[in-house]
């Protein structure tokens, strides 16, 4: 296992699809081969539980703020903004591991060209994002949003983000102990 996490950090694949994939794939197997474990951990899904609860959340204040519109409409509409193509690389094993973990889908081709893989004709398509996708507000999302709002917003992420770096050191440090292997690879973005 740890030579085919490892791999995927040779820069060896063409594009950022390429990458994606050796990734899913590496989720995959993991996934497979100790869902039953991580399942019977009443701590994990407990924080699970709180993490979906957190994301959840902090989803409704950015619906209520309209942050997910303008976010779609520099992106997906404009052709601007943080959403580009290799943003996908943000995207760690653990993060998909977690998608997994909740059974949320996780999209398995690029809709729209030119912009980062998880994002859609509606916006982003993939439930537990990375850490980038969740902290970044640019000047535009700044300038849109009342103080109060922003206040509101942040704390709700930063707990969402507490809660996400908590689940993703959980399943490395149970992995390396199940593998009997220090696999810090679960967490690194893989950039070329």
């Amino acid at each position: 296992m740890r030579r085919m996490i490892a791999g995927i950090f040779r820069r060896e694949y063409r594009t950022p699809e390429e990458l994606l994939e050796r990734k899913f794939s590496i989720a995959e197997e993991l996934y497979e081969n100790y869902k039953e474990y991580f399942e019977r951990e009443e701590d994990f899904q407990r924080l699970l539980s709180y993490y979906e609860e957190a994301i959840n959340q902090s989803n409704s204040i950015m619906e209520e703020i309209e942050s997910f519109r303008e976010c779609y409409i520099c992106s997906v509409e404009e052709r601007k903004g943080c959403c580009k193509a290799g943003l996908e690389n943000e995207m760690s094993i653990n993060i998909i591991l977690i998608n997994k973990f909740l059974n949320k889908a996780i999209p398995k081709e690029r809709e729209v060209s030119g912009r980062c893989f998880f994002v859609g004709h509606r916006g982003c398509k993939v439930f537990a994002r990375p850490y980038l996708c969740r902290e970044f507000f640019c000047r535009r999302l700044l300038e849109k949003f009342q103080e109060k709002d922003y206040i509101r917003l942040t704390q709700a992420i930063a707990h969402e983000l507490t809660l996400l770096y908590q689940a993703c050191e959980y399943i490395k440090r149970n992995l390396e102990y199940l593998l009997g292997e220090f696999i810090i690879e679960l967490d690194i973005a893989g950039y070329s």
